[in-house]
C-alpha cells in the first residue's frame, strides 16, 4: 500500500527580477507570495493588507436601487416582509443579516427557513401560500431563488411581490421577480462574480444604508465573513477584505449570539482565525438544518440575551455532535457499498433508504476525498430518491446534471457540488448517462489529487516570527489556501496514535539538528510504517492546550526521503 497521497507541486525558483522586486519581504514570505502570482510590491502589499477595491464605493448590483424602492414603498405602506433563507450557513447568515437590519425600519418582518427533509432546497408553493395567509407583501429571498420559475410565478399570482438575492448560476430564463440581484446575471457588469449569498445581501444593505442611517452597514461584517467562509467562496478580492473587516468584528466581542457560539465550541474570541469558522463555527450552524429545525441556527443569531444565547448554543453544540455520529455510521456503510466495485467505476453512486437526507452531502464529500472521484449519495424512498453530489476539478458536476436535466424533479449546484431529486424509476437511465459522461471526461487521464507547495524550509526556520509572518496570508481559504511547506530528510523520534478510534498520529520529528511536533490527522494507521528518514509536506500551526503554547507541523503527506 502506498504511503504518498498527493502528487507534489514543488514551488518553481523565482526569477531574479522578481526577487529583486520583492526584496522588502523575507525570503520565504516571498516565496509564497511569488507561488500565488503576486509579482510586484504593489500587489503584494495589496494582497497582505487588503483594502476595499477602488470601485467598491460606488458600483452596485444591477437592480440595487430597484430592490431599495420595493423596500422602502413595503415600509412606508407599513406592509410585512418576509425573508425567504436557506438552510446553510450562508444562507442562516444571510436571513439573519437581513432580518436584523431591517428590524431597524419596520416592525413588520417576518423569517421562513425550509426544512430540507420535508421541503427541500429553496422556494415551494406550500411555504408561498403559508407566507401569503400571514399578510406577506414583499418576499426577499437569500441564496436561493434564482433558478425558481414555476414558483416565483406562483408567488406572482399570490398578490406577492419577490426580490430575489442568489449567487447561484441562472438558467436561460430568468424569474419574473420584482427585483434581482445576483452578479451573475447575464447583464450585470459587477466585478465580483464570486459572493456569497450572505455577500450579495450585505450589498443590498450597504444601498438601503443611503436611505435609512440608522442601518450601518460594518456592523453585519461578522455575518458576512462566516457565511462567506462556510459556503466556500473565493477569499480573493472584495470577498478576502470582507472576511478580514469581518474576523476583526468576531474577536472583538462584538455580538453576543456568536461569543455563544464560541464558547459553546471552547473558542476564544481575540484569535478566531478563518481555519476556526470553516472547521468548527460553520458545521455547527450547518448542523440543524442537517438533522434538526434550521431555524434554531437562525434564532441563535438573532438572539441578544446571554442566557438564550447560551441555551441556543449549546442545542448547536449536541447536534452538531449528533451529526459527526450519524457521518462515522453513513461513512462505514458507503465504504460497504463502494468495496463491492472491482474496478471502481468513474462516477461513485452510492443509494440507500437508510440514509440520512441530511447528511447525504458530507458523505459524498467523504467519498470524493478518499477516492478522487465525483460522487453520489443519496437517501431512496419508496417513490423519489433525494441525493447531493460532490466532484473534482477534472469534472464540472452541475454542467453533468445539466445533460440530464429532463430526469430530474429539480436539481442545482456548483461545478464542485450540487443535488438534485428525482423519481427512482429514472435511476437507471441517469446513472447510464453520468457514468457515459464521467468516462469520457476521465479517458486518458491519470487521476491523482495534488498538492501544490509553497515553499522549502529547514525545521531552524520555524519560529514564532516565521509564525507571525504567516498570519498575514490570513484569512486563508478557497483560492487563497493556508501556506504548505516542505522539509526532507526528517526523522520520527517518537510515535503515538491518537483519537477516539485511534486515527491520528502524534509524531515528534528531527532533521538531525532541531526538533518540533507534529500532528497528522487521519493518519493514523500509518504508525508502523513511517520510513526513515521520510520528506513531509504541511502546515504551520501554533498549539495552544491548558495555556501552554508550542508549535508543531500540520503534516499533510509523507514520502520516503
Amino acid at each position: 500500500m502506498t504511503i504518498q497521497r498527493f502528487k507534489w507541486i514543488e514551488p518553481d525558483p523565482i526569477p531574479r527580477d522578481i526577487d529583486l522586486e520583492l526584496a522588502e519581504f523575507s525570503p520565504i514570505l516571498r516565496q509564497v507570495l511569488f507561488q500565488r502570482g503576486l509579482i510586484s510590491k504593489k500587489d503584494s502589499i495589496s494582497y497582505l493588507s487588503p483594502q476595499e477595491p477602488g470601485w467598491y464605493p460606488s458600483l452596485q448590483l444591477l437592480h440595487t436601487e430597484k430592490c431599495c424602492q420595493l423596500i422602502r414603498e413595503t415600509v412606508q405602506n407599513q406592509e410585512c416582509i418576509a425573508v425567504y433563507g436557506d438552510y446553510d450557513a450562508d444562507g442562516i447568515t444571510g436571513t439573519a443579516l437581513l432580518v436584523t437590519a431591517l428590524l431597524k425600519i419596520t416592525e413588520n418582518v417576518i423569517y421562513y427557513i425550509p426544512d430540507r427533509i420535508k421541503e427541500g432546497y429553496g422556494l415551494n408553493k406550500d411555504a408561498l401560500l403559508f407566507l401569503a395567509d400571514q399578510g406577506v407583501k414583499l418576499l426577499i429571498t437569500v441564496d436561493n431563488g434564482i433558478r425558481s420559475l414555476d414558483e416565483v410565478d406562483f408567488a406572482n399570482s399570490l398578490g406577492l411581490k419577490v426580490i430575489i438575492t442568489d449567487h447561484h448560476t441562472p438558467k436561460l430564463i430568468l424569474p419574473s421577480a420584482a427585483g434581482l440581484l445576483n452578479p451573475k446575471l447575464p447583464d450585470d457588469q459587477y466585478p465580483n462574480k464570486n459572493l456569497s449569498g450572505v455577500g450579495i445581501v450585505y450589498k443590498l444593505i450597504n444601498a438601503l444604508s443611503s436611505h435609512y442611517p440608522e442601518i450601518i452597514p460594518a456592523d453585519y461584517l461578522d455575518l458576512v465573513s462566516i457565511g462567506t467562509i462556510a459556503d466556500i467562496v473565493p477569499l480573493v478580492g472584495e470577498n478576502r477584505y470582507l472576511v478580514r473587516q469581518g474576523l476583526k468584528l468576531i474577536n472583538q466581542f462584538h455580538r453576543q449570539s456568536i461569543v455563544s457560539l464560541l464558547g459553546a465550541a471552547n473558542l476564544i474570541p481575540g484569535k478566531i482565525t478563518s481555519q476556526d469558522i470553516s472547521y468548527q463555527i460553520g458545521p455547527r450552524l450547518n448542523a440543524p438544518g442537517r438533522i434538526g429545525n434550521p431555524s434554531t441556527s437562525l434564532e441563535l443569531l438573532l438572539s441578544t440575551d446571554l442566557q438564550a444565547s447560551g441555551n441556543l448554543a449549546q442545542i448547536l453544540e449536541n447536534q452538531n455532535y449528533q451529526r459527526k455520529i450519524i457521518s462515522r455510521s453513513m461513512e462505514q456503510r458507503v465504504d460497504n457499498l463502494v468495496a463491492k466495485y472491482d474496478p471502481l467505476p468513474s462516477l461513485i453512486f452510492a443509494l440507500d433508504p437508510e440514509f440520512h437526507i441530511g447528511v447525504v452531502g458530507i458523505t459524498a464529500g467523504y467519498l470524493t476525498k478518499k477516492y478522487y472521484l465525483p460522487s453520489i449519495v443519496g437517501n431512496s424512498g419508496s417513490n423519489q430518491t433525494i441525493a447531493s453530489c460532490r466532484s473534482i476539478p477534472e469534472f464540472n458536476i452541475i454542467s453533468a446534471l445539466d445533460h440530464c436535466k429532463d430526469l430530474f424533479i429539480r436539481y442545482g449546484g456548483h461545478a464542485l457540488a450540487a443535488g438534485f431529486t428525482i423519481l427512482n424509476n429514472k435511476l437507471p437511465e441517469l446513472e447510464k448517462r453520468l457514468s457515459k459522461l464521467a468516462d469520457e471526461c476521465f479517458a486518458g487521464l491519470k487521476l491523482h489529487p495534488s498538492l501544490s507547495i509553497d515553499a522549502e524550509v529547514s525545521l531552524v526556520q520555524l519560529d514564532e516570527s516565521f509564525y507571525l509572518t504567516l498570519q498575514d496570508l490570513e484569512p486563508t481559504g478557497s483560492q487563497n489556501p493556508e501556506a504548505v511547506f516542505l522539509t526532507r530528510n526528517l526523522i520520527a523520534l517518537q510515535k503515538k496514535a491518537i483519537g477516539q478510534n485511534d486515527n491520528h498520529l502524534k509524531l515528534k520529528v528531527s532533521d538531525g539538528n532541531y526538533t518540533l511536533d507534529a500532528i497528522c490527522f487521519g493518519m493514523g494507521d500509518l504508525i508502523e510504517r513511517i520510513p526513515s528518514p521520510f520528506d513531509a509536506v504541511y502546515k504551520f500551526d501554533l498549539n495552544e492546550f491548558r495555556g501552554t503554547r508550542s508549535y508543531q507541523l500540520r503534516i499533510v503527506d509523507i514520502r520516503p526521503a
